[in-house]
C-alpha cells in the first residue's frame, strides 16, 4: 500500500459546532472542511400565499433546479436558499438524521478512494454537556449507518488545552448557540467547577441588531437582518474597558469608533458606540433581561469550586475559544473584570489567553494530540465488524 493510500486510512476529526461543522484528517494543521451547521427542508418556505389555493407562492418550487430530488439541503447549499426557506440548526434540534446526511455529504468532499471509504477511525470532539444518550446516537450513526471501524469521544476542554501544552486551566468557550465555562486541573475535571453561561454569540448578535435598529430613524428604509448583523459584528466588534465613558465621549464628538458599512441594498450604515456596546451583555446579562451573574463572576465561581491552593494555576490559563470570542479587546476586559473577584495576591497572576485561530481551537487541539500519539486510550470498536475486519484496521489507530 502506498503512503498516499495509507494517509486515506488516518483518523478523521469531527467537530459538530453550533455554528460550524469541521471535518478533516488527524495530524493536519487545519480542518479540511468547514461548513455552516444548518439545513433546510425544500418544502419549508418562509412565504405563503392566501390568494391562491396553495400553501406556497405559485412557481416558487421551480427555483430549485439542482436539488436532485433531495428533501433537505445542508451547509453551504442550504444557505443558498436562506431568503426562501427556513434555515434550521441541527445541533439545536438534535436532528441526527440530518447530521447523518450532513456528514455523508461533506465526507465525499474529501475525495477518498472508493476502496477506503468508511474505513477511517473517527475522533468526535464533545463538550461536557453532551449526554450519554447523544453519544449513543453518534455511535448509531457511525457504526450502524456508516459502518466505520472505531470511534473516540474526545473532551473538548482536553483538546483546547493541548494547543497551549497545558494540563490545567479554565476554558471559556463562547459559541453561537452555547457558551460554557469548564475547568481542568492537572488533567482532572470537577463537575462543580463548570457552568453553562446563558449569553451566546446569537444573543450578542440580536442585541447588536437592536442597538442598530433603535438608532436608525423610522423614516429611513434599510435592508438589515440577523444574518447581516452577524457578519457586521464579526468584522468590526470591539470590547472596551470603560464602555460608559467611551459612550459619553462618542456623544461629545469622539470619532474614533466611527465606521460606515455598505449594506446589500446599496444603503450605508453609520456605526460608532454600537461596536463596543454589543459585548456588554456578557458582563451584565440583565441588559438583555437575563437574570444571571456576569461572565467574570461565573468564571470566578468555577475557579473557587477548587481548593484555594489550586486557584493560582487555574487563573494563569483562562483560555478563550469559540467563534464569538473573537471580539477585539475581550481578553483584556475579561482580565480586568476577573481581578475584581480575587485578592491582591492573585490579581497579577490572572492571564486570559486569546490565541489566534481560537474559533477552530478544539479541532486543532485534537489534531495536536493525535500527532503527539496521545490518543491511544478510549477507542470504541464497532460491534458490527467481525474480528478479522477489526484487526485489519488496527494499524489506523496505533
Amino acid at each position: 500500500m502506498s503512503n498516499k493510500d495509507k494517509n486515506q486510512l488516518l483518523p478523521l476529526i469531527l467537530d459538530v459546532g453550533s455554528d460550524n461543522f469541521r471535518l478533516g484528517w488527524a495530524g493536519g494543521d487545519y480542518p479540511d472542511l468547514i461548513a455552516p451547521s444548518v439545513y433546510v427542508d425544500i418544502n419549508d418556505y418562509l412565504f405563503s400565499s392566501n390568494i391562491i389555493a396553495s400553501d406556497t407562492i405559485d412557481g416558487l418550487e421551480d427555483i430549485f433546479l439542482d436539488t436532485n430530488n433531495q428533501t433537505h439541503l445542508v451547509g453551504h447549499n442550504a444557505l443558498k436558499y436562506q431568503n426562501i426557506l427556513k434555515v434550521r440548526e441541527f445541533s439545536k434540534e438534535s436532528n441526527y438524521n440530518i447530521l447523518l446526511k450532513f456528514f455523508y455529504h461533506y465526507y465525499h468532499h474529501l475525495n477518498i478512494k472508493e476502496d477506503f471509504q468508511f474505513k477511517q477511525p473517527i475522533i468526535i470532539i464533545t463538550p461536557f454537556y453532551k449526554s450519554e444518550l447523544e453519544k449513543t446516537k453518534f455511535q448509531e450513526i457511525f457504526f450502524n449507518s456508516l459502518n466505520f471501524p472505531y470511534l473516540l469521544f474526545l473532551p473538548e476542554t482536553q483538546a483546547i488545552l493541548s494547543t497551549l501544552q497545558k494540563s490545567s486551566g479554565v476554558i471559556v468557550n463562547i459559541g453561537e448557540s452555547y457558551t460554557y465555562i469548564s475547568t481542568i486541573f492537572h488533567g482532572f475535571t470537577n463537575i462543580m467547577a463548570r457552568d453553562m453561561f446563558p449569553i451566546t454569540g446569537s444573543d450578542i448578535t440580536k442585541y447588536f441588531l437592536n442597538l442598530i435598529l433603535s438608532k436608525i430613524s423610522a423614516t429611513k428604509n434599510i435592508y438589515l437582518d440577523k444574518a447581516i448583523a452577524k457578519e457586521i459584528k464579526e468584522k468590526i466588534s470591539l470590547c472596551v474597558l470603560d464602555p460608559n465613558g467611551e459612550k459619553k465621549r462618542v456623544k461629545e464628538g469622539l470619532t474614533k469608533y466611527d465606521r460606515v458599512v455598505d449594506l446589500p441594498d446599496g444603503s450605508k450604515l453609520n456605526l460608532n458606540s454600537e461596536r463596543f456596546l454589543l459585548s456588554e451583555p456578557l458582563f451584565d446579562p440583565k441588559i438583555i433581561h437575563v437574570d444571571y451573574m456576569s461572565i467574570a463572576e461565573a468564571i470566578s465561581k468555577a475557579v473557587k469550586s477548587w481548593d484555594r491552593e489550586n486557584w493560582e494555576e487555574l487563573l494563569a490559563n483562562v483560555v478563550l475559544s469559540g467563534g464569538s470570542s473573537l471580539i477585539s479587546g475581550l481578553s483584556e476586559r475579561l482580565e480586568v473584570e476577573l481581578q475584581k473577584h480575587f485578592s491582591e495576591k492573585l490579581k497579577n497572576k490572572i492571564k486570559v489567553v486569546a490565541a489566534s485561530g481560537r474559533e477552530n481551537m478544539s479541532w486543532i487541539g485534537a489534531s495536536v494530540l493525535y500527532s503527539k500519539d496521545q490518543l491511544k486510550k478510549g477507542w470504541i470498536s464497532n460491534p458490527n465488524l467481525n474480528e478479522p475486519d477489526q484487526q485489519q484496521e488496527d494499524q489506523s489507530t496505533s
